[in-house]
């Protein structure tokens, strides 16, 4: 059986109360008492190390497209994100997840055609569509978007999040296997890693509505009000969001993470949570300022970004083609 499908097998009286929310400590859904700006106090390591995601022969509007340098800057940031959640295991659910990313100064964001996969995303491949719902051609002509080639259910999603949320550039939606579990959970995330820590109070709930009936924009704006950083969907997966592609990135690869972990651990419990370590909401509202107003440590993802851009350099060249 594999490690993430046990954690379906344990059915024993403790795993039961931790799925009827009752956590023998608190913590489980807790709220920070004050919005705390992320990663103020830290070095920019993109400043410092800087690694363009557009090739030298693109710079200056001379892409494949012809496309303003902003929009081609976007692409191929959109097509790292792509390739990159492909790799670390969040992209490999055929063609159905979303990589939404505005271009800047525009109310234009820019998405995979559906049924193209993640490992095979490339920034002239993407398309691109405006708030309306429009499909928007390289011409500048528009028609609506349809499902012959774009994932419907994405569609209303930027407007709804930006709308409330202006300084969000980029919204994921990945559906990791931990990530679904979790979200089959009445008790949701749980604080069992440093991961979980630093999204404690920044991950909304919401009762994934397949049919995108009732006020699904709704339920998206007030999930992310207040700052916060991702949302987890019953049954489904995850949305997570950031003020650029970096960021965006790092909140979905650590909110798999406290996923994998909690699921790992509540696996090797066997439900007993007398074996569970759960700090208390004092100990987390501590832990998470700290974070946050650290000097050291980003939790915004610009750490990464460089290497990240690296790597696909060597493992995925021509995504910025």
């Amino acid at each position: 059986m594999l490690w993430w499908a046990s954690l379906l097998a344990v059915m024993s009286p403790g795993l039961a109360a931790l799925w009827t929310g009752n956590c023998s400590a608190s913590g489980c859904a807790q709220q920070p008492s004050e919005i705390i700006p992320v990663s103020p106090n830290t070095p920019d390591r993109r400043l410092l190390d800087p690694m363009p995601s557009v090739r030298a022969e693109h710079s200056q509007g001379n892409n494949p497209l012809g496309v303003s340098a902003a929009e081609w800057q976007a692409r191929t940031e959109a097509a790292a994100l792509h390739r990159a959640l492909y790799l670390y295991d969040m992209g490999s659910d055929l063609a159905a997840q979303c990589v939404m990313h505005r271009i800047p100064g525009t109310e234009e964001w820019l998405m995979g055609e559906w049924g193209v996969y993640f490992e095979e995303q490339t920034a002239s491949k993407l398309l691109k569509y405006d708030f309306e719902g429009n499909l928007v051609h390289l011409n500048g002509t528009k028609e609506p978007a349809a499902p012959g080639r774009s994932n419907m259910g994405c569609i209303p999603i930027p407007p709804a999040i930006i709308k409330a949320r202006p300084e969000v550039q980029t919204i994921l939606h990945v559906h990791p296997l931990s990530v679904m579990a979790v979200g089959g959970l009445k008790s949701g995330l749980l604080p069992l890693s440093q991961a979980a820590f630093f999204l404690h109070g920044q991950v909304s709930r919401e009762t994934y509505d397949f049919t995108y009936e009732g006020s699904f924009e709704e339920s998206l704006q007030k999930g992310f009000s207040g700052g916060k950083r991702a949302m987890l969907l019953n049954h489904h997966g995850m949305y997570a969001v950031g003020r650029d592609a970096a960021e965006a990135f790092f909140v979905a690869k650590h909110l798999t993470q406290a996923c994998d972990v909690q699921v790992k651990t509540l696996s090797m419990a066997g439900g007993n949570l007398d074996s569970l370590i759960l700090p208390d909401s004092k100990m987390l509202e501590e832990q998470y300022k700290d974070m946050m107003l650290s000097t050291d440590y980003a939790y915004d993802g610009s750490r990464e970004w460089p290497g990240l851009l690296r790597e696909l350099a060597r493992k995925a060249p021509d995504y910025n083609s």
